[in-house]
């Protein structure tokens, strides 16, 4: 039998670390968010306990107040709706306990993009704004027959983006672990308003192709339908790096350069030119009269900067921000040998990462943040004046999105466990989170590889994957087995190899 045990409400340790404030308004980057919930599920090794996690979440709290606040709006002047604001009214966060008696599996595995509403409290997310709901639920989920606890947040964009989610999980886990908390970086609750963009014309066509996805805002009733059809034709794929792959790739890459000394890209840029090679290698065969992509857009936070936004800052400071198209190197001839076409793989990959690294470092120097942010705060303000939604579905046949979190150590953000124990830091562990979007490469650290023992109890990990990546995307449903089959191929005989064969 399976059903709720336990319900909690867990209101903050006072005094907060806001005593004294009672809101905070949004800026219109924050604005944005307000329709989007993020989901993180952890698939415990063991059961941990829940008055004591409620403690730390009650501690964690003080420190991030405006989690335990509701959404509210200013009344609208003049047909200009009023700013979106969070009340700090130090509220009660719901907490529930399941006992499940009769899973003998927890099918979520290493996946981390898999459906996770199996495992969560949802939140209602149209009543959020002028109603008395939490911005954030936890649930927990004790999987009796496997041993497991499913520790599960749902949690309002609107509060902030990966990184302030990531920031407060982690003062829970120390919390709980009573480990000193001096480590960890105070959060910063300033908002950056900005002013009105210039009004010259010519800024703004060279500016407002670069951000398509909130340039080309719809209403939802013309999103839902692209939606609706996205999901009916294409087919999701969750594909795991090593990370001696990721190296290897990173190799050929600098191979592929002009000058290997001057290669200075990243091992996700490199990740994601790899899957675009081998995305236009597959449309070439399925689909030659197609359009290959030869523009990547990346999702960039654009925290570290003082005058924009604080290292720490609680709230969203991602944008996207489309990098200069790259343009392949010439196609080999079919009579060509395998050193030919191993280094024409090597020079493709190549260009794909070093436009991906161009857009970065132009998007990062000050002087053109300050005028790009410019013009995406005013759209972000139109958006929410004009009650219009970010599509995050391709903007032409020619382009691919990705959004990387690889740098966050998911699995130890939920570590409750003692230093030195073989649970420790995350190591039988595994992260899951919703939303998988066409030709949106998300990238996230790959979990280990559960192992059960025959009674169906999980008793180890096979950590082959620790320090990879795992890239989760869906594409066109008549491209999907080709292309899962050409990187199967070519992890199997090295990078380049089995396309030099096909």
């Amino acid at each position: 039998m399976t059903g709720i045990s336990e319900k909690y409400l867990v209101a903050p340790t006072l005094p907060t670390e806001l005593d004294g404030q009672s809101v905070i308004i949004y800026p219109p980057t924050d604005t944005l968010a307000l329709s989007f919930v993020m989901e993180g599920v952890w698939v415990l090794p063991t059961f941990i306990d829940v008055k004591r996690y409620n403690e730390a979440l009650s501690q964690a709290l003080s420190i991030f107040p405006p989690v335990a606040g509701r959404l509210r709006k200013l009344p609208d002047t003049d047909g200009v709706k009023g700013s979106i604001y969070i009340q700090f009214i130090n509220s009660e966060i719901p907490v529930s306990v399941i006992d499940d008696y009769e899973t003998t599996r927890v099918a979520l595995d290493n996946t981390i993009v898999p459906a996770t509403d199996k495992w969560t409290d949802s939140l209602p997310v149209a009543e959020l704004l002028d109603n008395d709901e939490p911005l954030i639920r936890v649930r927990f989920t004790k999987v009796h027959k496997t041993g497991q606890m499913v520790y599960s947040f749902a949690w309002s964009h609107a509060l902030g983006d990966g990184s302030t989610i990531y920031l407060v999980l982690n003062y829970i886990s120390h919390f709980y672990r009573g480990v000193d908390i001096s480590s960890l970086p105070r959060p910063s609750f300033q908002k950056v308003f900005f002013p009105a963009p210039p009004s010259d014309a010519s800024t703004a066509e060279k500016l407002l192709p670069l951000m398509k996805h909130i340039r080309d805002a719809k209403p939802i009733e013309e999103l839902i339908p692209a939606m609706m059809h996205s999901q009916a034709t294409t087919t999701p794929l969750n594909i795991v790096f090593s990370l001696p792959q990721m190296e290897t790739l990173v190799k050929r890459a600098i191979a592929g350069t002009p000058d290997p000394s001057l290669a200075a890209f990243s091992k996700i840029d490199v990740l994601v030119g790899y899957l675009i090679f081998v995305y236009n290698a597959v449309l070439a065969e399925v689909h030659p009269d197609s359009e290959a992509i030869d523009t990547v857009v990346n999702t960039i936070d654009y925290r570290g900067n003082p005058k924009f936004a604080p290292p720490t800052l609680f709230g969203n400071c991602a944008i996207t921000f489309t990098c200069p198209s790259f343009t392949p190197p010439q196609p080999v001839p079919k009579a060509a040998g395998i050193h030919e076409r191993q280094q024409y793989f090597e020079r493709s990959i190549a260009a794909i990462a070093q436009s991906i690294r161009a857009g970065t470092v132009q998007v990062r120097n000050p002087a053109f943040l300050g005028q790009y942010l410019l013009f995406h705060n005013d759209l972000c303000r139109r958006c929410y004046q004009d009650g219009l939604f970010q599509c995050l579905l391709p903007a032409t046949p020619r382009e691919i999105t990705f959004n990387s979190s690889y740098h966050l150590s998911w699995r130890k953000a939920a570590d409750f466990y003692e230093s030195g124990s073989k649970y420790a830091d995350g190591r039988m562990t595994t992260f899951h989170t919703n939303a998988i979007l066409e030709r949106y490469i998300r990238i996230f650290p790959a979990n280990p590889v559960p192992i059960y023992d025959k009674n169906g109890r999980l008793y180890d990990c096979d950590m082959t994957f620790d320090d990879g990546a795992e890239a989760a995307f869906s594409l066109d449903s008549s491209m999907a087995d080709l292309l899962k089959a050409k990187v199967a191929l070519d992890m199997k005989h090295g990078f380049g190899h089995s396309f030099a064969k096909l």
